[in-house]
Order: C-alpha cells, then structure tokens, then sequence
C-alpha cells in the first residue's frame, strides 16, 4: 500500500463528512478533515500536493496545487514548477469575516494560468475542501451521495471557477489554497508514449 493510501485510511477514519451548499443553479460542496491538506494529506510538501481520491484500490490524483496564502492573505507559495505563469497576483480577496473565518476569493487568469477548481481552508486542527458542482450533482439520483461527496464521481464533476467564497470551522484562518483543474500527464505514461513513438520512428526508418 502507498503512503498516498495510508493516508487515505487513516484520515477518512477521523474526518468529518462536509456539507452541502445550495445555489441558484450550482451547489458548493465541502467535506471536512484533520490535519493540513499540503503538508499530510495530499502531500508531504508545497510542490507535491495533490488532491487525490482512492478509487478501486488506488489512488487517483486529480488535482494540483497552485498557490497558498498565508493567514493575513499574503502569497506564501506558488506552484512555479508547473504554473510559471502565476505569481499570486491574480487572487484578490474581499469581505473578510473577523479573523479571516469566512471571505470572498477572485481570481483573474491570462495566458497559460491554469483554473481553479478546488480550494481549501486550514483553521485549527483541520481543513475544509471546497468545490463547486451544477446542482444536477446533488440532486437526487445525481453523482455527489451528501452522505460522503468525497468521490471521485462528485470530485470530477467540479466546476473551474474564477471566484467563491470560504468559510473556516470558525477558527482563524491559518491559509487557504487552490487547486488547479488539471493533472500533468504522469511519468509512466510519458515514457510509455515516448517509447511508442520511438518505435514508430525506427519503424519508419528501416522501411525508408
């Protein structure tokens, strides 16, 4: 079993199930947990966060992380490697509660910047995870089960976004991240693809 697993098993033992929000023609799911997202539970560094899913017995990464903002909504880190393009300035935020416990985020994207789908709030001993899906989702019959919408069905079905708000357990914020809506293409699957094409090219070569 992978540490990605472990982890898995061992939070989904102690988190607790989040909520569901209601909008005019979306609906803003959460789900609670303990620990930080960036530095135990979807990674053991900034740069290797990843929101994940385990799925069939494996875990499914779905989502990298962009940029972090510390408790007075400074940039604390940016994702560089993956997103150069992003220096933090494209996040604003607004109508900030009384110790940051609840506000608005913006986020305007040019160029290569990536979306956000995802965004999470560490107060506390624990963190929320944010996402947005048409209300379709958690309707009844629909992908997002509001007795547990950390899925993979109720993940995927989550919308880019360039602006939301958040809310904490009620604690100070601590930081708020956001999530990118896509995934690199993994390694083995990169090699996998080169080694096709190289095999292609030698292929032609010798016909030639």
């Amino acid at each position: 079993m992978s540490t990605k697993l472990r982890s898995l098993a061992v939070y989904t033992a102690t988190s607790i199930i989040g909520l569901v929000s209601l909008g005019a023609n979306a609906a803003t799911v959460s789900r609670a947990f303990d620990g930080n997202d960036c530095s135990g539970y979807f990674g053991t560094g900034f740069e290797s966060c990843t929101i994940f899913v385990n799925e069939g017995g494996e875990a499914i990464e779905l989502s990298p992380v962009i940029a972090k903002f510390e408790e007075d909504l400074s940039v604390d880190e940016v994702n560089s490697t993956l997103f150069p393009s992003v220096d933090g300035s494209e996040f604003t935020f607004s109508n900030l509660g009384a110790d940051n416990v609840t506000g608005d985020w913006d986020y305007a994207p040019t160029g290569d910047d990536p979306f956000v789908r995802y965004w999470a709030t560490k107060s506390g001993d624990g963190f929320i995870l944010f996402w947005e899906v048409d209300d379709s989702a958690v309707a009844a019959g629909g992908v997002c089960d509001v007795a547990d919408v950390y899925t993979l069905a109720c993940l995927d079905a989550a919308l880019t976004q360039t602006s939301n708000s958040w809310t904490t357990n009620g604690q100070q914020l601590s930081h708020i991240t956001f999530y990118d809506t896509a995934v690199p293409v993994p390694a083995a699957v990169w090699l996998f693809g080169s080694a096709l094409g190289l095999m292609g090219w030698m292929r032609k070569r010798k016909v030639s």
